[in-house]
């Protein structure tokens, strides 16, 4: 009898519990500035608890969680934070630009982790998939915070939804499922939409404006999905459509 291989977690796991006092030192003391409640800090503690657990099970080995996922992971914390100081209804103006600051320093991280993952020759399946999830998590609350703070209509959550309703068209046809080749065309779609929600964000920007630049990134990534739903329906769909019709 072949025993299996149980993975070794014991260097992601205590690299995660290494950052779990810094995190929430640093969440506190903006929580403090700020003047938002200590008790709201159970939202961002919960999220690290999560995404320590997502990062241990989705990694192997002594050596950490890597230099890739380490720069996802410490993104998908700003996130968090984000996420956070969205709740208190009113911010006073340092904050608000301070709130941008994060955001904008996340969008900036974001290419990073890919470039180290490639340099260091790490690549995996699980960090792309992280990263990406990381980017749909940025960009739904960054269009949360559009829709919250008054600037557009509700129109702005296709931004942060699209991400999710592709997913769940999943459930319905599998063939959505398939996996997408690499794409120069989606990547610059991405930062594009995050930057435009940023720029938005920015405290001096008209409120006028927001809709001339919004509605252009909704535009394209909604040109996005089509080709990718276009190619992958080509790919799978055409194939399990006809699977179905001789099967009838």
């Amino acid at each position: 009898m072949v025993s299996e291989k149980i993975p070794d977690r014991t260097g992601a796991s205590r690299e995660l519990l290494l950052t779990a006092l810094p995190f929430t030192v640093v969440t506190g003391g903006i929580w403090w500035w700020i003047g938002i409640s200590l008790v709201s800090l159970a939202l961002p503690l919960s999220g690290y608890a999560l995404l320590a657990w997502v990062v241990v099970t989705g990694v192997t080995g002594q050596q950490g969680i890597g230099p890739a996922n380490r720069v996802t992971f410490y993104r998908a914390l700003g996130v968090v934070i984000l996420a956070g100081i969205l709740l208190e209804p009113q911010l006073p103006a340092h904050a608000q630009w301070a709130w941008v600051m994060l955001a904008l320093a996340v969008l900036i991280l974001d290419g990073l982790d890919g470039y180290l993952a490639r340099r260091f020759k790490v690549s995996t399946d699980f960090g792309a998939r992280f990263d990406m999830e990381v980017d749909a998590a940025l960009i739904l609350t960054l269009s949360l915070a559009v829709w919250g703070g008054g600037i557009t209509g509700p129109w702005v959550l296709l931004l942060g939804l699209m991400r999710y309703l592709f997913v769940a068209a999943g459930w319905i046809w599998p063939w959505v499922n398939c996996p997408l080749p690499e794409s120069f065309r989606r990547k610059t779609i991405c930062v594009w939409q995050i930057a435009s929600l940023v720029i938005v964000l920015v405290p001096i920007t008209p409120s006028w404006l927001a809709v001339w630049i919004l509605a252009p990134a909704l535009m394209l990534l909604a040109y996005s999905f089509t080709v990718d739903l276009a190619w992958l329906y080509r790919a799978g769909g055409q194939h399990e459509t006809q699977r179905h019709g001789a099967e009838t």
